[in-house]
């Protein structure tokens, strides 16, 4: 697909899931979501031509755009390099530190059409960013955001939507149609707002939470207790692993697909994968 900006011809790249959103309605949409005023700082990541960053250029009090194509970062650049409240960073989101990009902000909110490519390790790098953002308005596969916002008990339930939910409130806003982009992927998307909490648990509790979530999804049709114990992670007795569940308040017998996030956080703090060493 070739996409025309100021007379230059863009061909979207299949090695970086470049699919533009062309709907001017959706891309309004998108903004209005985002809710940001003229006291917001905005980090959008990924605006490629720069068609949802053009209605936020002097509409917030910073935007903060960070583009890895090194033909979008020229032409943004071409476009808004040299006003001060728009800065432009030439990078990967995955390496960049999303934190000193926007330090000094208070509570910044963020916008992204995300490559499908990197949905998860990008969401929580949202999710890592000190100050915590106010609100997140990200455009992702259909069948993602649903796991996002999936309850427990569901099909869809899993890491990800514990990983998320421990951390803040999401809902879906809105579908978008896959012929709303271009090149148009093969599958549709929807709009996800995530707002995180103000109490976002401590990075330690974060970590045993992500490790217990793994153990428990890949194994998530088996009971917790034959879970603690046959996982090598854990490799608990059932008498450790029962006496475990009783502090927390769990039936041996429930399995992990059932448990909501506030459940796990609870759980994973009581437990220390096997391969942790003592503290120094």
């Amino acid at each position: 697909m070739t996409t025309v900006r100021d007379g230059r011809m863009v061909r979207a790249k299949r090695s970086l899931s470049q699919n533009f959103l062309v709907d001017p309605n959706l891309r309004g949409k998108l903004i209005e979501t985002l809710g940001a005023g003229p006291d917001d700082t905005v980090l959008e990541i990924g605006p490629g031509h720069g068609e949802l960053s053009e209605r936020l250029v002097g509409e917030v009090s910073r935007l903060v755009l960070v583009e890895k194509d090194d033909r979008l970062a020229m032409l943004l650049n071409q476009r808004w390099g040299t006003r001060d409240d728009v800065c432009i960073v030439h990078a990967d989101a995955l390496d960049v530190d999303l934190s000193e990009l926007v330090e000094g902000c208070p509570a910044p909110r963020v916008i992204s059409n995300v490559p499908y490519s990197i949905t998860s390790p990008l969401l929580f790098r949202f999710l890592d960013m000190r100050p915590l953002p106010s609100r997140l308005v990200v455009l992702v596969q259909e069948e993602v955001g649903r796991r996002i916002v999936a309850d427990p008990g569901t099909r869809e339930y899993g890491a990800l939507s514990v990983g998320v939910r421990a951390r803040a409130d999401a809902r879906l806003a809105f579908r978008v149609g896959r012929r709303a982009f271009r090149p148009v992927p093969a599958v549709d998307s929807v709009a996800v707002v995530i707002e995180p909490v103000a109490d976002c648990p401590a990075d330690s509790e974060l970590k045993a939470l992500r490790d217990l979530t793994r153990v428990a999804f890949s194994r998530r049709r088996k009971q917790i207790r034959r879970i603690l114990r046959d996982a090598p992670e854990y490799g608990l007795s059932v008498a450790a692993a029962d006496a475990v569940l009783a502090e927390v308040g769990v039936d041996p017998t429930a399995r992990p697909e059932t448990f909501d996030p506030g459940l796990f956080l609870r759980l994973a703090a009581q437990l220390r994968p096997v391969d942790d060493g003592p503290e120094s």
